[in-house]
Formats: structure tokens, sequence, C-alpha cells
């Protein structure tokens, strides 16, 4: 028995193959114009967690990659605060070193006085630099600026050390009285009652608002490095206590004798404090060379997974070509035979 066969039979055929054809001339296309498979879990199929594998490490990198750079940043701008500090604390060395002769109370307190004051602002504005709304000296503490302004209204700091100094002498910093403080007298106040404003819990509550524990940062999947420095380290504290106590304990007005005994203990914690920002600076120095190493390796290892993912993922982009050209030559004879078909009819031969 002769099958049946109508022509509307072999068109519809043709028309499925058809739109078979263009679902696979897109893809096709798409693999020519990315240069990957269309559907990498279709096409690679039991390879496919491999390729996932490779893929979540690279992104692991590149986030890396990308934290690492803003961490540099962080440690550039404390190393040029840092820079800033050491410079100001050796320019106020020099003034008071220039100071130190019998005159230097009557002769260049005054100057001096003033130089203090202006390292004391800069002191607690390069301390509460920030990066994006990050105070980079505040520890773990990022939010909250480290440093309470001495000058500003009722800045607590200030007000114990007028407290500690009214107390003690029994007049103000501004007292034509400042003038009869001995060399000895100056010597006991700041030992006993100036120094230890500046150390333990009376920094913290009064100076310092920053966590002891810095931040860190994962700055490879194998090394974790600490990316900052406390603004409750001991170098600052030494800089708050020269600069306040140059500034702020009536340096002009002093006795030669007394402005000396001052002048000398503010040379010894600045020299002191000079030594500790320059560890500091060494210290980030060292956690920018293990970024930059870090950074390094991980491109090195980017590069390397980048060609295993391709090798996996990539197609031939000759053979694609070929396959559009021969997906278009199909659709196009199959559109051919529908209109031919589509002409077939009895009629015109009955």
């Amino acid at each position: 028995m002769t099958p049946f066969i109508s022509s509307y039979a072999l068109s519809t055929n043709l028309m499925q193959s058809i739109l078979t054809a263009q679902n696979n001339l897109a893809q096709a296309e798409q693999e020519v114009s990315t240069g990957t498979y269309a559907d990498v879990g279709l096409t690679l199929g039991a390879q496919t967690s491999q390729d996932i594998s490779l893929r979540s490490e690279q992104s692991l990198l590149e986030t890396l990659n990308t934290t690492n750079n803003l961490v540099s940043t962080n440690l550039s701008t404390a190393q040029n605060a840092l820079q800033t500090l050491q410079t100001t604390a050796q320019n106020l060395l020099k003034s008071l070193v220039g100071t130190s002769g019998d005159n230097g109370a009557s002769d260049g307190a005054a100057s001096v006085q003033q130089d203090a004051q202006s390292a004391l602002q800069s002191l607690i504005s390069e301390l509460n630099t920030n990066v994006n709304g990050s105070y980079i000296f505040a520890g773990i503490n990022t939010s909250v600026a480290p440093i309470t302004d001495y000058y500003g209204a009722g800045a607590p700091n200030q007000s114990a050390v007028n407290t500690a100094f009214s107390s003690t002498f029994g007049f103000s910093q501004s007292s034509s009285n400042v003038s009869t403080i001995t060399s000895s007298q100056m010597q006991s106040f700041l030992t006993n009652q100036f120094a230890p404003l500046f150390q333990g819990s009376n920094w913290t509550s009064d100076w310092s608002s920053a966590s002891n524990t810095a931040t860190t940062a994962e700055i490879s999947p194998s090394q974790t490095v600490t990316t900052s420095v406390s603004a409750n380290q001991p170098a600052f504290q030494e800089l708050a206590q020269a600069y306040t106590m140059v500034a702020e304990l009536g340096t002009q007005n002093l006795s030669s004798s007394a402005y000396q005994t001052l002048s000398s203990n503010a040379q010894s914690l600045i020299n002191s404090a000079l030594t500790g920002l320059t560890d500091l600076q060494s210290q980030l120095g060292t956690v920018q060379s293990a970024i930059t190493a870090a950074n390094s390796q991980m491109s090195v290892q980017m590069n390397v997974l980048s060609t295993q993912i391709g090798n996996l993922e990539n197609v031939n982009t000759y053979q694609a070509s070929t396959q559009v050209t021969d997906l278009q030559t199909q659709i196009e004879t199959a559109y051919t035979l529908t209109s031919q078909l589509s002409q077939l009819s009895l009629v015109k031969y009955l």
C-alpha cells in the first residue's frame, strides 16, 4: 500500500526544521560573538563542576585584588599622615632647641608656644584623617573620629589639663603668677599630675575613641595582615603630651629655669615619639610590600585560571563560523522548499 503524503505535512515538517535551525543559528551566532559556549553547563556536562570551581577561585582572587587596592589607599594615606606628623615634630623640636639658652623663655617662648598650638592642631587633624568616611587611625572603630579636638567647645582633654594645673599651682595658666613657678615645681607637676593625663584610662576617656585593636585584611587566600595603626600608640600620646605641654602651660610667662625644664621634657618626648613614628612607618611599609607581592602572585594565578577556564568554555571560532554559514544555507533552502510546496495543488493538474 502506498503511504499517503500531503504537501501540508511536508510543509509542516519543513517549518519545524526551520524553527530548530533558527534556534541553533541564534546560539551559534552568540558563540561566534562571545567566543564561549552559549550553554556552558549543557556543553561541558560532567566537567561543569570543574568549571564552577575554577570560576569560584577566580572570583575570590578578583575580590581580594579589589580589596587590596582599597587597603593600599588607606595605607598610603596613613603613611602620608605619619610623614606629616614626623615633619611637624622635627620642626617644633628645632624651635625648642633654638630657645634652650638662658634667655629662651623671654626671647622665643611665645613663638614656640604658638608653634606647639599649631602642632597640636595638626596632630589632631592627621589622626582624624578618614578615607571614604573610614577613620584610618581609629582601629576597628572606623566610623568614629579617634581624637577629641582639644580646642573644641567643652573638650574634656582641655578641661583635664586646666584642672590639673590650677589644682596644683592654685592659679590658671594665664595668671601672672605663672612666672613664680620654679623648675622643681614644674618638673614635679609634669611627672606626677600632667603625664598621667595622656596615659591609660585618662587617654581613652578624655583624648581617644580609637580601639586598640587594629584592622586586618585577607590579602591573599593564605595571608592575613594588620592594615592600620591605632591612635592609641605611645608615639601619638607622647606627641600630644609634648605639644600640650608647650602650648598650654603658660609657656611664654614661665621663668627661664621653669621654661628650660618644660622644654627639656618636651624635647625628650618628641625624640621618643620620632623613633616610634619611624617604627610605625616601617610596619606599614612591610604590609604595603606584602600586598604588592600578593597582588603580583594573584595576577599570575588569575592568568592561569583564565587559561584553564578558556580551555573549557571557549568555542572553536572557525567551526562556529562555519556552523553559522551552514545553518543560514539550511534555513534558506528550507524556506525555498516551503515556498515551492505551497504552490503544489491538484487543481493545477485537473
